[in-house]
C-alpha cells in the first residue's frame, strides 16, 4: 500500500510540475515515460494489496494482482480444498486453496502455501500472490469452508 501512495505522490509531482511550466520540460518522451511508469507501479501494487477471496452477495470474489478478478456465484461453490500448486508443468512442493464447484471445477485462488523463502521469490514474486506459512495456510482452508457454510442456502 506504501508503494501505492508514493507511486501516486510521483505522478501528482510530476502532473504538476509539467502543468505549471511546461515550457521548462527539457524532455516530452522522459515525462511521458515516467508517467506512465508511475501509474503502472501504482496499479500493480493496488491490485496486489487488494489480492485475495472476497466473500459477497453475488458470490465469491477470486482477486488476482495480475490477471482477471473472477466472481464464482454461490450455487457454483461448494468448497475450499488444499492441493498441489502447478507451476508451469515443474514439479514444486508449493500449495494452494482452489474454490471447488459442484462438477469437481476448480478455481485456483490467490492464496498460496510458503515453501521457503528462496523458492517463494522464484515461483511467487511475479505472480504477486498471497503467500502465507504453513500453520496459516492450513488455517485459511478451514476459515474459508466455514465462512462459506452460511451460504449453503444459495444453492
Amino acid at each position: 500500500m506504501i508503494f501505492t501512495i508514493v507511486s501516486g505522490g510521483f505522478l501528482l509531482l510530476i502532473t504538476v510540475s509539467v502543468l505549471s511550466s511546461p515550457d521548462r520540460v527539457i524532455s516530452w518522451p522522459g515525462v511521458v515515460f515516467a508517467l506512465l511508469f508511475f501509474s503502472s507501479v501504482m496499479t500493480v501494487t493496488w491490485r496486489s494489496a487488494r489480492a485475495g477471496v472476497h466473500l459477497g452477495p453475488r458470490g465469491v470474489l477470486l482477486y488476482h494482482a495480475v490477471r482477471r478478478a473472477e466472481v464464482v456465484p454461490w450455487d457454483q461453490v461448494v468448497r475450499f480444498e488444499a492441493r498441489p500448486l502447478v507451476l508451469s508443468h515443474v514439479p514444486n512442493e508449493g500449495a494452494t486453496i482452489y474454490l471447488v464447484g459442484p462438477q469437481g471445477e476448480l478455481h485456483e485462488t490467490p492464496i498460496k502455501r510458503s515453501v521457503g523463502a528462496s523458492w517463494d521469490k522464484a515461483a511467487y514474486s511475479w505472480r504477486l500472490e498471497v503467500v502465507l506459512p504453513e500453520a496459516w495456510f492450513s488455517a485459511a482452508v478451514d476459515h474459508l469452508n466455514e465462512a462459506v457454510r452460511p451460504f449453503a442456502g444459495h444453492r
